[in-house]
């Protein structure tokens, strides 16, 4: 088994490494032919923007859990459901803004930010990130919050996050609805079983290599985000974007999520067999640019009492731009199930 993951371990840093080789020599093309080193920086943001601190979003609030200081916006009643909601990459608390304004009528909603992400704390240790040491964190924010039952939203690796949370305590979920993004078991089989899946992972192989592809976020002041996320952003919100990934080394924290957990060299504790299974929900977009849709019918048949839907119309970043429908979804499934 070692020797296996070893192998797989070497053969991922090799497909990065051919990937990272690509993107050196496409950077350096570029260049040469825009050789303005300013235009290809970040610029530096030292002073938040309003847009972070609007109240029609909730109200701030820090906790310690698990050894990490987490930040965390809540809004609603804290007498009704909690539905906590788990964000992807690279983004943060704020890509549950419509969210939080639409569900805090019903439940106490509550939007984190993973640990290395936003206000939360950050590790210099890459071992930090595991994904286990991190569905950790999301218990105990549970509990820590009075809580023993939860109704669970993850979005990419917030969905990854949130099956292995389900995985693991599903006496404490009350429903989930994951977003955009299968459990780690089901990336690593849809990267045997599916070539599209398999070349549009490309990004994941990439980012286990060091340093380049923290350039590759923030070159040419955070050109990715802005080519992933400008088209339904405003400006503000897209600065409030940029801004957050403007801090010092939150680039690398959010990156060292793939670093630590999909390169085959740690093994993950074993999970539970289940008895009893809440409903779930799983969305896939139908643009959706970094997930296959094949990985909807590969998750509905790992866990039972789990349905996909394809989301129409929209890309990764559906419960920002098609918020409107992805909530219908997201509510209907709720009222259906509860």
């Amino acid at each position: 088994m070692l020797i296996l993951r070893a192998v797989q371990a070497a053969l991922l840093y090799g497909i990065g490494a051919f990937y990272a080789l690509q993107f050196v020599l496409q950077t350096a093309l570029q260049f040469l032919a825009d050789p303005d080193l300013a235009a290809w920086l970040a610029k530096k943001r030292s002073v938040a923007p309003a847009l972070l601190g609007d109240p029609r979003y909730g109200t701030h609030r820090f906790v310690e859990v698990n050894g990490v200081k987490l930040h965390y916006v809540e809004k609603g009643d804290p007498g009704k459901p909690l539905m906590l909601f788990l964000h992807g990459f690279p983004e943060f608390w704020f890509s549950w803004r419509h969210q939080l304004e639409e569900f805090s009528k019903d439940y106490w909603t509550v939007a984190v930010d993973l640990r290395g992400y936003g206000q939360s704390e950050g590790f210099d240790d890459r071992a930090a990130y595991q994904i286990d040491v991190i569905v950790e964190d999301i218990r105990s924010l549970v509990r820590a919050l009075g809580r023993d039952r939860v109704i669970v939203v993850g979005h990419d690796w917030g969905a990854v996050l949130g099956f292995q949370f389900v995985s693991k305590h599903m006496d404490m979920v009350d429903r989930y609805v994951m977003m955009g993004g299968p459990s780690l078991n089901g990336i690593r089989r849809l990267l045997l079983i599916s070539w599209q899946q398999f070349r549009m992972s490309w990004y994941t192989f990439f980012f286990l290599i060091p340093w380049l592809p923290e350039f590759y976020i923030w070159g040419k002041d955070f050109g990715y985000i802005e080519q992933n996320m400008g088209g339904f952003l405003t400006k503000s919100e897209l600065e409030a974007y940029k801004y957050t990934f403007s801090q010092r080394k939150a680039v690398t924290r959010a990156i060292d999520y793939y670093r630590e957990n999909l390169s085959f060299l740690r093994k993950e504790q074993p999970l539970p067999k289940l008895e009893n299974h809440s409903p779930g929900l799983y969305l896939i977009a139908e643009h959706d640019q970094f997930i296959s849709l094949r990985s909807g019918r590969v998750m509905e048949r790992s866990l039972p009492n789990l349905w996909y839907r394809i989301v129409p119309g929209t890309g990764h970043y559906m419960q920002q731009e098609s918020h409107r429908l992805v909530n219908k979804m997201l509510r209907d499934f709720l009222d259906l199930s509860g």
